[in-house]
């Protein structure tokens, strides 16, 4: 840490009787997704300027990277058009993750998007799904997740629309291609008014409160700012290095901590692991020997990765098993090892240092949430910021940092939970990792929740906004045999609920085919 008390620089600055708007200065440490789409964001909601320094000496992972529908919203309050950011960042449609090998090997399931059928009597659907399966009026193979339009579209192999048309399912995400994904958010900054400076940061010089004044760079001249964004990954080299704020460690609960990556091409040779379907609008998450591996299908090749915990297997071992599932030759295949940390910061606002991506906490990917915990820690911090950006100083007596780690920590925490209840409800004990991550000290928030689902049939959920619905619990529970309680009784079902839930799917069939295969829709929007 230095400091500086030398005169013209941002604490001698008479802040409170600045022009409004444009004259508060933000400052985004590093690029990527995180970097360039808190860049956009806050260039629009605050109407500041704004600056992204990034190094020219950090690779893009540059691998497929899936969403949850939340990064719908970002587009359209962006005002993008839907197609050209398909066309732009090589993307397709989500519609769902299929688990293969969780449960048991050779077990499969569906976590598609939106709910499921329609809720009967004024509650899920699953209760009435599940009475039925109890009672034997619904065969004994039906799944909870056979009402679902998404699922329906995804076992089909089609588009959630037509060209030109809107989208027929309500809840849909992109699979995208991380490098194209970061060079488009990086147009879309730029046209809004960010400046872009290429540079390393060497350190920070700080006030007598401990604020950060400015950035000193390698070979250019010391960036000044009023507010400054970490969004430096891992190296997180404000928040920690300046600010010291504490990191909370999780690999205890979430093992897995490293990952190997590769492409295979749109039209390259798979085995038996691939899909019949030419271009899956879904993820495909595999239970591997030492953790799991994903799919990602983009436009023009699939990003696959497999996550997995280096006490229990060797990268190179990791990457043949990789191969192996998603075929490719290991003398040639180029791939790529990057090492997790699992955790989070509960201090990720500490002055005026915001951390914001990878530098404020990472959970494994399994449910696609890195980008949604960016745009969600965007809303948050300009939610906390005092209502008159213009004339505040980015600091504790300024705005409410307070409610932004409340918030963020239990958004943190429900995505861990969420993800370690795929683990702990798994069957599988064929290997020692599948032994070790399913029987973890569980934290109390998840043992809660599984307590409470389990004898009364509720979900406890976050009282803000919760990321993960009681629809979300249900499809990943009821496939691992963890039914909602207490067990329905011998009540007959009502008149009409046989017929009810058979013209669910068989309406969701007849929609699904009069739409064109994802394949076809993707290349249609694609020139």
């Amino acid at each position: 840490m230095k400091t500086d008390d030398s005169p013209g620089l941002l604490h001698e600055r008479q802040l409170d009787a600045s022009p409004p708007g444009s004259d508060r200065h933000l400052v985004v440490v590093g690029g990527g997704t995180a970097g360039w789409m808190s860049a956009a964001t806050l260039k629009r909601r605050l109407k500041c300027r704004v600056t992204v320094v990034e190094s020219a000496r950090v690779p893009p992972i540059g691998v497929g990277e899936a969403t949850i529908p939340a990064i719908v919203d970002w587009i359209e309050n962006m005002g993008i058009d839907e197609d050209d950011f398909i066309r732009r960042t090589g993307a397709t449609y989500k519609l769902a993750i299929r688990f293969d090998h969780w449960v048991t090997p050779q077990h499969r399931y569906w976590h598609p998007f939106g709910i499921c059928g329609s809720p009967i009597d004024g509650v899920d659907l699953i209760h009435t799904w599940q009475r039925g399966v109890h009672q034997g009026w619904l065969p004994a193979d039906s799944k909870y997740t056979d009402y679902s339009f998404q699922r329906e579209l995804c076992e089909l192999g089609r588009g959630p629309r037509a060209p030109g048309q809107p989208s027929l399912a309500h809840n849909y995400a992109f699979h995208l291609d991380a490098g194209k994904l970061a060079a488009f958010l990086q147009e879309v900054a730029v046209s809004e008014g960010v400046q872009h400076v290429v540079a390393d940061v060497r350190g920070a010089i700080r006030d007598e409160r401990g604020n950060i004044q400015s950035l000193s760079l390698d070979g250019q001249t010391a960036v000044a700012g009023d507010l400054f964004i970490d969004c430096s990954g891992f190296a997180s080299v404000l928040i920690e290095q300046e600010m010291q704020s504490e990191w909370i460690d999780w690999s205890e609960q979430l093992i897995c901590d490293r990952a190997v990556t590769l492409r295979r091409s749109r039209n390259e040779p798979g085995n038996d692991a691939q899909p019949a379907i030419e271009l899956p609008p879904f993820t495909i998450s595999t239970g591997m020997n030492a953790g799991w591996s994903w799919q990602i299908p983009l436009h023009e090749n699939t990003g696959c990765g497999y996550v997995f915990s280096s006490a229990h297997i060797s990268d190179e071992d990791a990457r043949d098993e990789l191969i192996d599932l998603v075929g490719g030759d290991a003398e040639t295949a180029e791939t790529r090892t990057v090492p997790m940390r699992v955790g989070m910061r509960p201090t990720s606002w500490v002055g005026n240092c915001v951390s914001i991506g990878l530098s404020a906490g990472f959970v494994e990917p399994l449910e696609s949430t890195g980008i949604f915990l960016v745009q969600r820690a965007l809303d948050e911090l300009v939610d906390c910021l005092p209502a008159a950006v213009s004339t505040c100083v980015f600091d504790k007596r300024s705005c409410d940092t307070q409610a932004f780690h409340a918030r963020m920590t239990e958004v943190y925490a429900q995505v861990r939970d969420f993800v370690l209840m795929h683990y702990v409800v798994s069957q599988r004990r064929d290997t020692a990792f599948w032994t070790d991550a399913a029987t973890v000290a569980l934290p109390d928030s998840l043992a809660m929740l599984l307590d409470e689902y389990t004898s009364t049939g509720r979900v406890r959920l976050p009282q803000r906004d919760p990321t993960f619905l009681d629809v979300n619990h249900h499809c990943i529970l009821s496939p691992a045999g963890v039914q909602p309680g207490p067990l329905p009784g011998s009540r007959a079902p009502q008149p009409g609920t046989i017929d009810f839930l058979e013209h669910i799917r068989s309406t969701h069939a007849q929609i699904a085919r009069r739409l064109p295969t994802h394949a076809l829709l993707i290349d249609a929007i694609h020139p």
